[in-house]
């Protein structure tokens, strides 16, 4: 009984407008003091843009959307802004129709603004009619959140058409070099310039682009992230009751980025009853932003899912942190880096496996490219890698080859296809200059 009354008093709780402005200029104060941080690439691209849509900033807990927010916030708005953040204790009752007094609140204490700020608003059942209501009433809104799936559901369903969706992921290489103090290089390197671009990316393949970890070496971050992503954003939003196993096929994953999966063939190794239960785990890892997958190429949509798939981790400070073995697998972690970027970049890709059982580790068909990734070319892998290189070129229709390798450079010629070998730091750079696309 007294279980039951305490859950009632937590669902009767009143926020008043002296306790929401208590909590704004708390968070005011905490926001102005995060530091204006590394610019990051896509921020040209939203200051750019002048029309009415709700920007929405999606991506990995503690990734910058919040340090995104204020250099938006400096760069073009100044002062005409007000700012709340929901995830925050104090506001475990809050509900839909508090959305009102917050915004009486914001204006008795700041005044008429034109632009609202929203960290990670996913936090509040139905904010999105309220987003809805902003937008009408002529506010020009930024919103963050950590959950892909459920912001793209509910903006789907009210806000079509009136949202612009940015994907935000920890440090590229080229913010990396930024948060070093080192100005992006364009075009041919010298020799002091590749010797110092290859030893900042032997830390960048090994500690990652987490901003906290990168900014101001706090490594610990590294193992939070994940801890606060299954208890906060698995655990306690889709009441998972065997927290355990969870644990358990998420660093089984995080440890075995590059590699094949099937649900069925985790639910045999870990023995858990139901398939079902580790796609539901695995899609969970994803709408956080921890994991994602890559299908096999193919030219019929309905073969996608009798695939097996490749599951990547969104950083690889977060695997190197989180996995016991990984520092043995050299090579993995060199494609995760290569498949993260090729999503910052906003392409959609797969990786190709031929009737013969030749493979390549990604095919991006928009831009006719084929890429392998091989840690270091020897005399015993350099023909393989060539050959799945050349079907999957012929299999997808791709005009560009690419091996990107830690360090090694050549370019040669196989019948009428050329294939450039590059070291993948300089991949990452030339990619991002040419690849982030415009609002």
């Amino acid at each position: 009984m007294s279980k039951f009354k305490y859950l009632i008093i937590i669902k009767n709780i009143v926020i008043t407008k002296s306790v929401l402005g208590t909590i704004s200029k708390d968070q005011l104060k905490e926001f102005s003091i995060i530091e204006d941080g590394v610019p990051r690439t896509i921020l040209p691209n939203i200051l750019r843009y002048n029309g009415n849509a709700a920007i929405i900033i999606k991506g990995l807990r503690r990734c910058g959307k919040s340090t995104l927010l204020k250099q938006v916030i400096k760069s073009k708005v100044h002062n005409d802004f007000f700012y709340f953040n929901f995830d925050d204790d104090r506001l475990a009752g809050f509900k839909v129709e508090d959305f009102q007094t917050l915004m009486e609140s914001q204006i008795e204490l700041f005044g008429r603004k034109n632009n609202v700020f929203f960290d990670e608003i996913q936090n509040i059942h139905g904010w999105e009619l309220f987003i809805n209501r902003l937008l009408r009433e002529g506010y020009h809104l930024f919103i963050t959140g950590s959950n892909a799936n459920l912001l793209s559901k509910e903006l789907g369903t009210y806000l079509t058409g009136r949202h612009i969706d940015i994907e935000l992921y920890p440090f590229s290489f080229t913010e990396f070099l930024k948060a070093n103090k080192i100005a992006p290089l364009k075009g041919l390197y010298s020799t002091e310039e590749k010797v110092l671009l290859n030893k900042l990316f032997k830390d960048y393949f090994v500690k990652g682009g987490m901003p906290e970890s990168v900014v101001f070496s706090n490594e610990l971050i590294l193992k939070h992230v994940v801890s606060d992503i299954i208890q906060k954003d698995i655990v306690n939003r889709y009441n998972i009751r065997k927290t355990g196993e969870l644990k358990t096929v998420l660093n089984y994953l995080i440890a075995n980025v590059a590699n094949f999966i099937t649900y069925r063939s985790i639910k045999n190794n870990f023995e858990i009853k139901s398939a079902n239960t580790i796609q539901k785990y695995i899609e969970y890892a994803e709408e956080t932003y921890l994991i994602f997958l890559v299908d096999r190429f193919e030219k019929k949509i309905k073969q996608f899912e009798k695939n097996p798939k490749k599951v990547y981790c969104m950083d690889n400070g977060i695997i190197t942190k989180n996995s016991l073995t990984i520092n043995e697998k050299k090579g993995a972690m060199l494609e995760n880096l290569v498949a993260v970027q090729i999503k910052r970049i906003g392409e959609e890709f797969f990786y190709y496996k031929g009737k013969s059982g030749m493979e390549a580790d990604f095919v991006i068909p928009n831009k006719k490219i084929a890429i392998q990734v091989c840690y270091e070319l020897t005399d015993n892998n350099k023909k393989r890698e060539i050959k799945g290189l050349l079907e999957a070129m012929n299999g997808t229709g791709a005009t560009k080859g690419l091996i990107l390798t830690y360090e090694q450079e050549l370019e040669i010629t196989e019948g009428n296809k050329k294939i450039t070998i590059m070291p993948a730091w300089q991949w990452l750079l030339e990619s991002e200059q040419n690849g982030i696309k415009k609002l």
